[in-house]
């Protein structure tokens, strides 16, 4: 070895790959840092209910029977929020879209939940639907 080292060509191009590599590593890992940390937005059935309060009571029943179609578990849970929506057409619109799919099982403990004057004409409604 001589001293001072001399740097030949294919050195220097392995440094400079060496380089570049580490530059594209940290630019992943960088990527994928910020990734992680962005908020999520929230799931598409959490947005569904938000923009379904701000619905007339006719387009939430609406709503209700569209939802009941798709029938899938996320339109499940809406319809059961939906039991207890303020407007009781709504709330019925739902009990029937439940039974409709044969999910009873949420709706009998909806009832058992919520007793009372709204869920009995609620399911007197539904027998007269059946």
């Amino acid at each position: 070895m001589q001293w001072p080292l001399r740097c030949t060509r294919r050195s220097r191009d392995i440094v400079l790959d060496a380089i570049i590599v580490l530059a594209v590593l940290i630019a992943a890992i960088a990527a994928l840092a910020y990734a992680r940390a962005r908020r999520r937005p929230a799931s598409d059935g959490d947005a569904v209910i938000d923009k379904f309060g701000s619905l007339s009571n006719a387009e939430r029943c609406d709503f209700i029977f569209a939802i009941a179609a798709l029938d899938d578990p996320s339109s499940l849970r809406l319809l059961e929020r939906a039991l207890d929506d303020p407007c009781e057409a709504v709330a019925l619109a739902a009990a029937h879209a439940l039974t409709t799919a044969g999910s009873t099982t949420q709706l009998e403990r909806f009832f058992a939940e919520h007793p009372g004057g709204r869920t009995d004409r609620i399911a007197a409604s539904l027998e007269l639907l059946a």
